[in-house]
């Protein structure tokens, strides 16, 4: 076809890969190669070209490529190291393209001689830390290496910012580190290898050596995505970002590709293209009704993408990337060449009816059945026993049809899209089959009649036709699932939050006692932007934090730092939940989001199709067995140092349960063998003796000690509250009440019956604030303040008191107490003894409140006089007496 002619790497009967590796032990890395060969299968795309501008003289900025796997980084990388490398030869590549391309600016780009290359392709681990690599490339970095491990005692984890100055200064460097992301997050990081910590400093130290002095260093590095940590510390510095997302980078993707396929493919005329596709896209402009100010437009548009239709290359190039396994780019090579050496040869233009359905020598087919997913290989062997049904109906009838395998080969190619749009319309088949010459309407629409109706999988939607899986909804569901694109504004990590939420707190108690919060990708560094106000730390109630943390292998340090920069009280009420540690982060692990896509999906697609609610069932079954299981540790605050949080201290352990169990076999833990009673009882005390309020108890056991002091775990304020009363049931303390009662163990009452009396009797609220602690042996007056018993009473009187009188002790002869009735008790000495007169009930309880005494008071030999009752009266007087004290009876009868 117009003598186009494949690069010769792609020649063979066995495609080689396109995998770009840097150097390898048979000599044919991107790099083994001399640099003119390398660039000469090298397009400058604008990717490039900014790549080139970002390191120019005078202008070097840190840069960041940024791209999925396969999309070209390393190609990228491989010929900038070219470039820099033999400026002489990237001189002539810069000078050449902008002739070709009618461009100066190309030419007018300035190229570095003074730089020292370094290039590596972390993922392969030649070298343990990044200071090795330096080290071993530079010139220098053996004197260097040596004044670092020469330092002694003063020797730090990382090699130091002035000596990798001192290293750049003696020989400017430029540092290319491909696939940075995949090495940084596969880094141990735990309190014995903190290698990730260390890797996180050197880095940043890079950074900024090549943002402040790019004379010295250039620093180039390749990440998958923006948002990954290792990426955040170098955007730090505002990096040029090189995207290969951004709005040119499809339109250079085109010419990349066939640049990179054809080794003439630049020298083919225009016009020699547009004379043979000439039929083709006249049909196409007619069929699709495009008006006649657009033609010349559309023509330019096919002719830039020949020999593929411009209609083919979008098609590949959605339905590509959405299978999971494919690496962008590079698999899209692939197949283009493959259908190239397949068809190009016969057909004027490559379109969807040349990838074959049934031609066996073909590789097409098979190569997309390798990056598609269940649901588009189920689909073919649809298409396949479609082709065998029409076939043979069409030939049961006399009415062979001379169309059906490129119409069905295209309509399987365009239904593989689970997007809206798949399938096709009538004009799009007739498109793709139009070779030569046009094909007849009525002759075309009569054949692609017959074929829809002999197809038992062809279903017409609207206008479209389609190629359907029905008997597989499971097939399709995950289809769906697996699709990156339908979950762009993060539904599926929102879906798996609520999951995990579900599983450990359900909808139960738990949900009352705990606050369970789920944080995301950004937990690190943004932890609050995705978590709803109400659960953000300044509107924390008094149900205990779980902090659900999606990273595995988190150190104290990091602990400690996130603590102090994003929880700016109840320090030490947090508890966080930890994955196990052989697993990835929970927002990058694909297969639970997959899993979780699909139980998000079919929850919602199982309202119009009830085949979906089976399917719910099963893996929302799935999705919570995983999860489960999936976070076996938590960690507590045990050690605070606001000064230095990277010295925090945590209690990190398993707690031997799964799901629901979780949150209470943490709380038992806790209890049974982290919390040391004597160590809250200290604190109690010491708050007794100063007469502290609840809640400032309550206050202080929700912040951590400092000093270096262990802190008291947190439990809860219904336990704290419990522990305080049960100190108070034990006699250690006494509460006051509000000022209205004094809780305190009575004289001959045992622990338990103390702990029923009292028990539930603290209020919450700001009611703790004026319920205080106090030592034992504290009285309350009528106004609520503390009365304290004096250490020295003073003398007795020598006489008997008058009514309403009061004395202090008695004169050693009398018993000073009586039975309610007139008994006597074993005296007392040192107490206060009051009377009154008799008088009315409601007069005696007013002058209880004068003398006062309150609920809390202790009163000992109480007589009360009565002269005379009925016997009803009587018997309703002892009704009421209280329960638990012994009373004596002395009366006259008639």
């Amino acid at each position: 076809m117009l003598g186009l002619n494949l690069r010769s790497e792609f020649t063979g009967k066995r495609l080689s890969g396109t995998t770009i590796d840097f150097t390898n032990r048979q000599g044919t890395g991107a790099l083994d190669k001399p640099a003119s060969d390398f660039l000469n299968i090298t397009y400058p795309s604008i990717d490039l070209l900014k790549t080139i501008e970002a390191v120019e003289p005078g202008k070097s900025r840190p840069t960041v490529i940024i791209g999925a796997r396969g999309q070209g980084k390393s190609h990228l990388m491989a010929a900038l190291s070219h470039m820099l490398r033999d400026s002489v030869v990237g001189r002539n590549w810069l000078d050449d393209w902008s002739v070709r391309l009618g461009n100066p600016a190309i030419a007018s780009l300035a190229l570095r001689t003074d730089l020292n290359v370094i290039v590596e392709s972390l993922h392969l681990h030649n070298y343990k830390f990044l200071w090795d690599l330096l080290f071993d490339k530079h010139p220098n970095g053996a004197f260097i290496k040596g004044k670092w491990l020469g330092q002694g005692d003063n020797k730090t984890e990382v090699p130091g910012y002035e000596l990798l100055v001192e290293l750049f200064q003696q020989q400017p460097t430029l540092l290319i580190l491909d696939e940075f992301q995949t090495w940084y997050e596969g880094l141990t990081n735990n309190k014995q290898y903190p290698w990730r910590n260390w890797a996180f400093n050197f880095i940043q130290i890079l950074s900024e050596i090549a943002e402040k002095n790019p004379e010295l260093l250039a620093l180039v590095v390749s990440v998958r995505d923006g948002v990954s940590d290792a990426a955040q510390q170098i955007f730090r510095v505002n990096p040029v970002r090189i995207d290969f997302k951004g709005p040119q980078a499809k339109k250079d993707r085109q010419k990349l590709l066939l640049y990179r396929l054809f080794e003439n493919r630049m020298q083919i005329n225009d016009s020699d293209i547009e004379t043979v596709i000439v039929n083709h896209v006249n049909e196409y402009l007619r069929l699709n009704h495009i008006s006649g100010a657009d033609h010349e437009k559309v023509k330019q548009e096919f002719i830039d993408a020949w020999p593929y239709a411009p209609h083919l290359l979008k098609l590949l190039d959605d339905q590509v990337l959405i299978a999971t396994e494919t690496q962008e780019t590079r698999d899209l090579i692939r197949i283009l060449v493959d259908v190239f050496k397949t068809a190009g040869k016969d057909s004027p233009i490559i379109t969807a009816a040349d990838f074959s359905i049934t031609n066996e020598n073909s590789g097409v087919s098979s190569l997309l059945d390798s990056v598609a997913n269940q649901m588009q290989r189920n689909l073919r062997d649809k298409a396949l026993r479609n082709y065998e049904a029409v076939r043979d109906a069409t030939a049961s009838l006399g009415t062979p049809t001379k169309y059906l395998e490129p119409i069905l080969s295209s309509l399987w190619l365009r239904s593989l899209s689970i997007e809206s749009m798949a399938g096709a319309e009538a004009h799009e088949l007739q498109v793709d089959i139009t070779r030569h010459k046009p094909i007849d309407d009525n002759q075309f629409q009569a054949e692609l009649a017959l074929v829809e109706e002999n197809s038992f999988n062809i279903h017409r939607k609207g206008n479209r036709l389609i190629f359907l899986n029905e008997e597989n909804p499971q097939a399709k569901l995950m289809a769906h699932a697996k699709n990156d694109r339908l979950f762009e504004k993060g539904e599926d990590q929102n879906y798996l939050a609520d999951e995990i939420r579900y599983v450990l707190a359900g909808s139960g108690d738990a949900s009352q006692s705990y606050r369970v919060l789920i944080l995301k990708r950004s937990w690190s560094s943004d932890p609050w932007s995705d978590i709803d106000e109400r659960d953000q730390p300044q509107n924390w109630d008094n149900r205990i934090p779980v902090i659900v943390l999606p990273s595995s292998n988190v150190s104290d340090a990091e602990l400690g730092k996130w603590l102090k920069a994003y929880v700016p009280k109840n320090r030490n009420t947090v508890r966080f939940l930890l994955a196990q540690k052989v697993l990835e982060n929970v927002f990058y692990d694909k297969s639970l989001l997959v899993l979780a896509r699909a139980v998000f999906l079919a929850a919602q697609w199982k309202k119009a199709d009830s085949e979906y609610s089976s399917l719910h069932i099963k893996y929302q079954k799935e999705l919570r067995d995983q999860l489960n299981k999936r976070f076996d540790r938590f960690a507590i605050l045990e050690i605070w140092n606001f000064a230095d949080p990277q010295k925090c201290e945590f209690i990190t352990t398993s707690h031997n349960a799964e799901g629901s169990k979780i949150l209470s076999a943490i709380q038992e833990h806790i209890q049974r063998e982290l919390f040391i009673p004597e160590e809250f009882k200290e604190l109690v005390l010491a708050s007794a003796e100063s007469n502290h309020s609840v809640a400032q108890v309550l206050n202080q056991l929700k912040e951590p000690k400092s000093g270096g002091e262990p802190s008291v775990p947190w439990l809860g304020e219904v336990e704290a509250k419990e522990k305080i009363i049960r100190l108070c049931a034990q006699g250690t303390i006494a509460i006051n009440l509000l000022g209205r009662e004094l809780l305190e163990r009575r004289p001959g009452e045992s622990e338990d019956e103390a702990w029923q009396r009292m028990k539930g009797r603290l209020a919450s609220g700001r009611q703790l604030e004026e319920t205080t602690l106090h030592e034992p042996g504290t009285t309350v007056s009528s106004g609520g303040s503390v009365v304290v018993p004096p250490l020295n009473p003073p003398e007795p009187p020598t006489t008997n008191p008058k009514p309403g009188e009061q004395t202090t002790g008695n004169n050693g002869n009398e018993p000073t107490g009586f039975g309610l009735f007139g008994g006597t008790s074993s005296g007392i000495r040192d107490r206060t003894r009051l009377n009154a007169p008799a008088t009315s009930s409601l007069n005696l309880l007013g002058k209880l409140e004068g003398w006062g005494i309150n609920p809390g008071s202790q009163v000992y030999g109480c007589k009360v006089s009565i002269d005379k009752m009925t016997g009803a009266q009587l018997q309703e007087l002892l009704k009421k007496l209280p329960d638990g004290i012994t009373y004596s009876l002395d009366l006259e009868k008639d």
